[in-house]
């Protein structure tokens, strides 16, 4: 971690000191910075970095900061090294976008309060939680703001107190999620500087009969090559009772069958009079059949669009053949501990110059350039100057036979910046479904069954319901 941070922070300094005399006319063409010094030739014009050095911030005995909450997290594929990609972070600026004004008065009936949208509404900008408060959404009638009665967020309704009069113009704002489906993608490395991604993606409480009557026969998850064992079909009461207060689960095999490539359900029983009235709900995932791809790029490069919302940063030990797995989850969950301090790195530059007056001017240019210019705006990228000072001076003989001298002075800098490490939270796999350990070739096998069954490959909500989903039965936290 030092070091990479060390060599991120004199990249960007030293980018730094080469604008500082790209602005000048004088020197934008004569001026050469380097990274220590050349032995190639003697250096005339020329900024060399010198020497650095770092010392350690603690902010607490431990350096714990905090945990973290995201949507998204990075797992290991099987046995593979799952050393390509160095970190996932959700985009804040991609997880949710607002339809501003959308026109729902071709719904306008004399008789009608209710109003859908387009997309399912959230709660507000960056949330991924149903809006159910009226006050998360803006409603417009003939130009003038009302309150709705109701909303909806999850069936995308909006009841207004009053029917629009024939005509009116109604207009809705809200905001919906546009980041990635809740699911399992697989990144596959099939060269060095190049992936696929390959999803596998989580349905959650889908109603498939809105209200059991009793003489139905069969239901359609309205998605194909469903995981074997992976669906969780449960009668949800009208009230929106929840499974966990209420469960009345149906158990494959005995209530339903369900034929995984077409994703249709058969009933094997009638509904009996205590179920009738209830919602029938299912959890699964399934293969969309598609692969995204192929993404390039370069060492240290952040991607934004192969997984929309997540940013993915690939370092250098990118390697063919790596699988590792971006994990999306449908709310934000507890991720990892975060454990953190500052650093202070000093850099020490040396200018140098043929003539006294040009090595003085240059150096007055570095030291007001770092500090009159740069040092606000440096700080919004998280490096703070402290300190920016010249020192003595000295000159040396250039060519012994003719006397020529050359003049050096020092700049001495130093920079504070903050180190953050991410500790993810593991969980034991305890029991795998014989289901998944028997589909050798499926993605979802392989994320599972990791060699042996006692290795960390899972970071999880410790909502057990939601385990399950994920194909995991039972697991033991890990402290």
């Amino acid at each position: 971690m030092y070091q990479n941070m060390l060599f991120a922070l004199k990249k960007r300094m030293l980018d730094e000191v080469e604008q500082a005399y790209n602005h000048h006319p004088s020197y934008s063409e004569k001026v050469k910075i380097y990274h220590k010094f050349p032995y190639e030739q003697r250096v005339q014009y020329g900024v060399i970095l010198r020497n650095t050095n770092a010392s350690q911030i603690r902010m607490s005995a431990d350096n714990y900061m905090a945990d973290i909450s995201s949507h998204v997290r990075l797992a290991r594929v099987d046995n593979d090294p799952g050393l390509s990609i160095e970190w996932v972070r959700e985009n804040s600026l991609a997880i949710t976008k607002q339809a501003k004004d959308e026109d729902v008065s071709s719904q306008v009936n004399p008789t009608q309060r209710r109003f859908f949208t387009v997309n399912p509404i959230v709660a507000g900008r960056g949330e991924t939680h149903y809006a159910t408060n009226p006050g998360q959404i803006i409603v417009t009638v003939n130009g003038e703001k009302v309150m709705p009665e109701f909303i909806s967020g999850r069936d995308q309704i909006v009841m207004l107190r009053d029917c629009p009069p024939p005509g009116a113009s109604v207009k809705v704002t809200y905001f919906y999620r546009i980041l990635s489906a809740p699911g399992l993608y697989v990144v596959d490395f099939t060269e060095d500087n190049q992936f696929f991604i390959g999803p596998i993606l989580v349905i959650e409480d889908q109603v498939l009969i809105e209200k059991i009557t009793g003489i139905e026969t069969t239901a359609n998850l309205g998605n194909t090559l469903i995981y074997p064992g992976s669906e969780d079909l449960y009668l949800q009461s009208q009230n929106g009772e929840s499974r966990n207060s209420n469960p009345i689960e149906l158990i494959q095999g005995t209530d339903y069958s369900i034929d995984n490539a077409t994703g249709i359900v058969t009933f094997l029983r009638p509904f009996i009079a205590a179920e009738i009235g209830f919602k029938l709900v299912a959890d699964y995932r399934y293969q969309p059949g598609y692969s995204l791809g192929p993404y390039t790029f370069h060492p240290y490069e952040e991607i934004h669009t192969a997984v929309p919302g997540v940013v993915i940063c690939i370092g250098r030990r990118a390697k063919k053949g790596d699988r590792q797995m971006v994990i999306v989850t449908r709310y934000r969950e507890p991720q990892a501990r975060i454990y953190g301090g500052h650093w202070t790195m000093s850099l020490d530059l040396s200018v140098i110059a043929k003539d006294p007056m040009q090595m003085e001017e240059m150096a007055d240019q570095l030291v007001n350039y770092l500090w009159g210019e740069r040092k606000n705006e440096l700080e919004f990228e998280g490096i703070t100057l402290n300190r920016v000072e010249p020192s003595g001076e000295s000159e040396e003989s250039f060519i012994d036979t003719t006397g020529d001298m050359y003049y050096t002075t020092s700049v001495s800098i130093e920079v504070m910046t903050e180190w953050q490490e991410f500790v993810p939270y593991f969980f034991k796999i305890r029991k795998i479904p014989a289901t998944l350990i028997e589909m050798k070739n499926s993605y979802i096998a392989n994320y599972l069954v990791l060699g042996n069954r006692d290795m960390f490959i899972r970071e999880v909500s410790p909502d057990m319901r939601k385990v399950v989903k994920y194909g995991i039965t039972s697991y033991e936290k890990v402290s």
